[in-house]
């Protein structure tokens, strides 16, 4: 069984050019939670997967924006009413790194 993740946030400014995903990760019995940093390339697909798993709702429109004096935080919640299983492949893309941090 390939490794899925079960996407719970998204965090990423203007400034910088990582984005934080918040997520799951699943692969056979096997769960925990994690914090992944993928690059800001990545986040375009990303955001269209969910959107293909989530027809009904505007993925766009459910990400808040907080302005600073010298950049803006967005930052994307996902609860249990969003289907946002992917595989890691899917969230990296072809031949991308990603870092994963574990606690």
């Amino acid at each position: 069984m390939e490794t899925q993740l079960e996407i719970k946030g998204l965090r990423f400014n203007d400034f910088d050019q990582q984005v934080c995903v918040m997520a799951n990760v699943i692969k056979d019995n096997l769960s925990y939670w994690t914090t992944l940093f993928i690059d800001m390339t990545c986040l375009n697909g990303l955001i269209n997967v969910l959107q293909r798993q989530n027809p009904q709702v505007t993925i766009l429109d459910e990400i808040k924006s907080i302005t600073y004096l010298d950049f803006t935080e967005y930052e994307l919640e996902l609860d249990d009413t969003f289907n946002t299983k992917c595989s890691l492949e899917e969230l990296k893309g072809k031949n991308r790194e990603v870092k994963l941090i574990r606690a």
